[in-house]
């Protein structure tokens, strides 16, 4: 209940829905987030968005590595949670989020004559709090932001996690069984309900990337996949494709040649 009422009480006015979003001016200050659960590929959609399109990109897990802790507590405590799968402590990484989201802001972004490029963020904000914060974050700068959820089925997120030799910053591959429930066991304790919570309000937007094979035969048209078997997983230049469109930026992917 208490979590529930921290949620309902949730202001995040720059955070917008898809349609408002929409009706934004072409010189707004805009950035995209991309999120999902553990596995779904979000680092991944969101590297290829920044490389397709030439949109900055702000992946955290990156910013973290730059970060020089102010003590030995500091240091510690990121080394432990990134050899260990788990999330950094809220305050700590509200702190490094705090310094590296404006270095970033301010060393990478660019602004057009007729309209503003809008940039990618991946990796933050991940729970209630980080959202509160970056709320802050998009004040401050007068930027207004999307949230889009990158969605996978249940067959897909298995095989991802029986096959996918992950790296993360700081410490070994985590292929085995243990450290990938550690991963996804964090993902549903500190972020599943936040972020169903903002699917809930509009304030996020799912995009399927995994559908069946009769959906596939009709639309195969539109994009190419990957073959599962009983499913197809489009590839992610036509996920890139299909958020900028929903999002009528097709001027981005008409200018990019993508």
């Amino acid at each position: 209940m208490i979590y529930s009422n921290t949620l309902a009480e949730l202001e995040l006015p720059n955070i917008l829905t898809a349609e408002e979003f929409k009706k934004l001016p072409p010189d707004a200050n805009t950035c995209i987030v991309v999120e999902g659960m553990t596995y779904a590929g979000r680092h991944t959609q969101a590297k290829a968005m920044s490389e397709e399109l030439d949109l900055p990109l702000f992946s955290f897990s990156e910013w973290v590595s730059k970060y020089k802790p102010e003590n030995e507590i500091e240091a510690a405590t990121i080394q432990y949670c990134l050899k260990n799968a788990v999330y950094l402590p809220d305050d700590l990484r509200v702190k490094i989020a705090d310094w590296a989201l404006e270095e970033f802001y301010h060393r990478f972004v660019r602004h057009d004559d007729y309209y503003t490029r809008p940039f990618v963020v991946v990796g933050y904000p991940r729970t209630v709090e980080h959202a509160k914060h970056f709320q802050k974050f998009l004040k401050r700068n007068n930027i207004y932001a999307i949230i889009v959820v990158i969605e996978i089925n249940a067959a897909e997120a298995r095989k991802r996690m029986s096959e996918a030799t992950v790296n993360r910053v700081g410490h070994e591959r985590d292929t085995s069984p243990e450290v990938q429930k550690v991963r996804i066991s964090e993902y549903y304790l500190k972020t599943h309900g936040y972020l169903k919570w903002l699917i809930f309000t509009g304030k996020a937007t799912v995009f399927k990337t995994c559908i069946s094979k009769a959906e596939y035969e009709q639309r195969k048209h539109e994009f190419s996949a990957v073959d599962r078997g009983d499913y197809v997983v489009m590839y992610r230049e036509d996920v890139t494709k299909m958020i900028f469109k929903f999002l009528n930026m097709v001027h981005f992917i008409q200018s990019s040649g993508a």
